[in-house]
């Protein structure tokens, strides 16, 4: 009866996000406890887990990010941008060795060989850089891609989609890399949408 009450009332902020951490801690446990298990690798399990933790609690509140000029929509927002950010440092931190291969090849052919500085700072640079112009890139994608509140990000079936497309977008990109690493990136995609399911549960709209 409480929780018909609840649903009914649509939960505020606070409510989303206390459930969005109860979720993190619980996912990030058991991707963390998954991957150990799997391949038996400390510093991939730890990582997985942080970034499912990290993924869950974002997933949990992002639904709210169309209610436009909203506390809930800045925060989110926010949220968004530090995700994105934790996603690209990611990214380059499984593809570390590959992308110093990269950095020095293109280095070669620029500069003829004799680079400014040394292939892991100018590979670190270029990080810093695209996590910069991704996190500013994600208010103005945000408010292009939402026109209504409880819209599109309120859709099961669409969130479902937009992870497995996201989850294959990670998937090729990591082509180069071994398996371990792959399987834990698209794991921790998959824990966006169980935080977006735990807040479309929350306000009644999973079924």
């Amino acid at each position: 009866m409480c929780l018909g009450l609840q649903l009914r009332s649509m939960p505020n902020y606070p409510t989303h996000s206390r459930w969005g951490r109860v979720g993190a801690v619980a996912m990030a446990l058991a991707v963390g406890g998954t991957l150990y298990v799997l391949f038996e690798a400390v510093v991939l399990a730890g990582a997985g887990a942080l970034g499912a933790a990290a993924a869950t609690f974002v997933g949990s509140i992002y639904p709210d990010i169309d209610h436009h000029r909203s506390i809930p929509r800045r925060k989110a927002t926010r949220a968004f941008r530090a995700l994105v950010v934790l996603g690209v440092l990611s990214l380059a931190a499984l593809g570390w060795a590959e992308l110093l291969a990269a950095v020095e090849t293109t280095g070669a052919d620029l500069f003829g060989g004799d680079l400014p500085a040394p292939p892991a700072v100018l590979a670190g640079v270029v990080v810093l850089l695209v996590a910069a112009v991704a996190a500013a890139l994600v208010d103005p994608l945000i408010g292009l891609a939402t026109d209504r509140h409880r819209g599109w990000t309120h859709s099961v079936l669409v969130n479902v989609a937009l992870t497995a497309a996201f989850g294959a977008a990670v998937w090729v990109l990591t082509a180069n890399l071994p398996t371990a690493r792959r399987v834990a990136a698209v794991a921790v995609v998959g824990t966006f949408f169980v935080g977006a399911l735990l807040h479309l549960g929350l306000d009644g709209e999973v079924i």
